[in-house]
């Protein structure tokens, strides 16, 4: 049997930096902790303006593109995806190495390289959907000002359960929106995913969180 290979959809929208960003070292206060900056009030007003618009939304979609690292510096090259979330847990991910559909009660996982499908519970598959809501939930910890008006806000990744070294997205505070996402594992590996449209009025089609197993593959059933 080919090589088995588990994606875990609730990975895509987490992404990576691993160095200390200069300049966003913050004041201390009288307890030792770093002070309020005007950046982070405004990232933080901006990521719960967000965080409410997305909990409200019934069905949202993201068009995306990543470029990976490795821990060993090597580049990976860069890939678009896509992904439409509606409610129940039901998703479908179009990503550089397959597709991944849920209708809410099964996931499948289908890699055209190794021509895999993988079978398994929702429930133990994680949500794609949620991710995106977990991270604009996270702790911000500083923030910066970017050239064009940007603000890049450093977050806390064990706040919302994720087992990252660092957590950084970039916002823009005039639009209210997302540009990139840089996170690091534990590992050493990073990802940046920039942000190409996230849309809440998406309409998916009838068929959207069906999958249709393609000739030919071998099916691993995990449920």
């Amino acid at each position: 049997m080919k090589s088995l290979r588990i994606y875990k959809p609730a990975g895509l929208l987490l992404i990576a930096l691993a160095t200390t960003i200069p300049g966003l070292a913050a004041p201390k206060s009288a307890t030792g902790q770093p002070a309020d900056s005007k950046e982070l009030r405004e990232a933080q007003a901006v990521l719960a303006g967000l965080a409410k618009k997305h909990r409200a939304a019934p069905v949202f979609s993201l068009v995306f593109e990543s470029r990976a690292e490795g821990a060993d510096g090597n580049l990976m090259p860069a890939a678009k995806g896509s992904l439409t979330a509606a409610d129940s847990g039901r998703f479908r991910l179009q990503h550089a190495q397959g597709t991944v559909v849920s209708d809410g009660r099964t996931v499948w996982q289908y890699f055209p390289s190794t021509k895999q499908v993988v079978i398994k519970d929702a429930a133990d598959a994680g949500e794609a959907g949620g991710v995106l809501l977990r991270f604009l939930q996270a702790r911000a910890l500083r923030a910066a000002p970017r050239p064009g008006g940007l603000l890049r806000v450093v977050l806390d990744p064990a706040s919302v359960g994720e087992s990252l070294d660092s957590l950084v997205v970039t916002l823009s505070p005039a639009e209210s929106s997302v540009r990139r996402v840089l996170t690091q594992d534990p590992a050493g590996n990073r990802v940046e995913y920039t942000l190409k449209s996230l849309r809440y009025d998406a309409r998916p089609g009838r068929n959207a969180f069906v999958f249709k197993l393609p000739a030919g593959v071998e099916v691993i059933d995990m449920r």
